[in-house]
């Protein structure tokens, strides 16, 4: 008769309790990381661009300086455009989702554009850093006159210069740099370059000079042009297509510790 009796309920054993308790807390957190990647994957679609200086009118402007943080920055020297300058803010990533609504400051503390005395003054402020919740891109797009100068003097930006300047003086830490144009002057300097100069004409009165730690630069002339180059560097690789002609102009000055240059 007693096999037939209820039998008292057995818990189970100390070993089955830790694995059923290691594998509820193995799949809690993969769970919650698998949410993670997804929810980061989704915010990099979201983006909030506000606008952080200007519109200015730059129908007089002669001179542009820039300093600041980092910026991206776009000059052009186009007179079938609007003479105009403008700084703008960018947010992406988690926290931008959020700003517009709950904050109301934006992600461009400091920065500000002013014309003075035919110079427009640009300060791109500090980037204030948010613990990776979201990234902040400030933006300066102007477009000023032919023969116009520009001085940029910032820790790291990305540039892109296109048209007739007189002058372009680069000083970056962190720099990328894009001209396609002319300009009697071009100088840049920092610690990491890469730079990109293509010119459309040639004047020959035109002075080159690139001078960083390590560098990365291209330069394209109008084809039949002669130039005089001197490269000083600890290491470097040279790569040009057209013969050095002492006292020619162009000429061209590189120095740094690591160079790679190519010369069209």
């Amino acid at each position: 008769m007693t096999d037939h009796l209820p039998q008292p309920h057995t818990p189970p054993r100390p070993s089955v309790l830790r694995r059923l308790m290691k594998r509820k807390a193995v799949t809690i957190p993969a769970g919650i990381v698998l949410a993670i990647i997804l929810l980061d994957a989704g915010s990099q679609l979201i983006t909030r661009k506000t606008l952080a200086a200007g519109p200015l009118d730059t129908a007089a402007v002669e001179r542009i300086a820039v300093t600041g943080a980092a910026s991206r920055i776009t000059i052009t020297a186009d007179p079938s455009k609007p003479f105009e300058a403008r700084l703008t803010g960018e947010r992406s990533g988690w926290g931008a989702a959020w700003r517009s609504a709950w904050f109301a400051h934006d992600c461009t503390p400091g920065a500000a554009l002013a014309i003075k005395a035919g110079t427009l003054e640009v300060d791109t402020g500090r980037v204030p850093y948010d613990f990776g919740l979201d990234d902040c891109t400030l933006t300066l797009s102007a477009n000023v006159r032919p023969q116009a100068a520009v001085m940029i003097d910032q820790k790291a930006a990305a540039i892109t210069l296109a048209g007739n300047f007189s002058s372009l003086d680069i000083r970056s830490d962190a720099g990328d740099v894009r001209v396609d144009g002319h300009a009697d002057l071009v100088s840049l300097s920092g610690a990491a370059l890469r730079a990109r100069i293509v010119f459309d004409r040639v004047r020959n009165t035109e002075t080159i000079r690139l001078i960083g730690a390590m560098m990365e630069a291209g330069l394209t002339f109008p084809p039949g042009t002669a130039i005089a180059y001197l490269v000083e560097a600890t290491a470097s690789y040279i790569d040009s297509k057209l013969p050095n002609t002492p006292g020619a102009k162009p000429s061209v000055e590189i120095r740094g510790d690591m160079v790679h240059a190519t010369i069209r």
